[in-house]
C-alpha cells in the first residue's frame, strides 16, 4: 500500500470513527515514511503533489479526531480524583 492510498484509508478510518484502526494505520504510515529515502531533487518536485495531498487529509483527519480527543479529556478530567 502507498503512503497515499493509506493515508485515504486513515481518512475513511476517522470518518468511521475507527480510532484503534486508524491508530494502526497511522503506525503503518510511520514505517513507511521512516523507510523511505530522500531522493533527487526531481523525484521530490514530481512527489510534491502528492505530499499536498497527504497534508490535505491530515488536516481532514484532524477535523474528525480533535472533537473525539476533546470529548475524552473531558470525560477523563471527571474521573480523575479531586486534590
Amino acid at each position: 500500500m502507498t503512503l497515499l492510498e493509506l493515508s485515504r484509508q486513515m481518512l475513511e478510518l476517522a470518518k468511521q470513527q475507527e480510532w484503534e484502526s486508524l491508530a494502526k494505520a497511522q503506525a503503518q504510515r510511520a514505517t513507511l515514511i521512516a523507510g523511505m529515502s530522500p531522493g533527487n531533487p526531481a523525484e521530490l518536485a514530481a512527489m510534491a503533489p502528492t505530499f499536498r495531498e497527504i497534508q490535505s487529509i491530515d488536516r481532514e483527519i484532524l477535523e474528525y479526531v480533535t472533537p473525539w480527543r476533546e470529548d475524552v479529556a473531558k470525560l477523563l478530567a471527571r474521573l480523575a480524583p479531586s486534590q
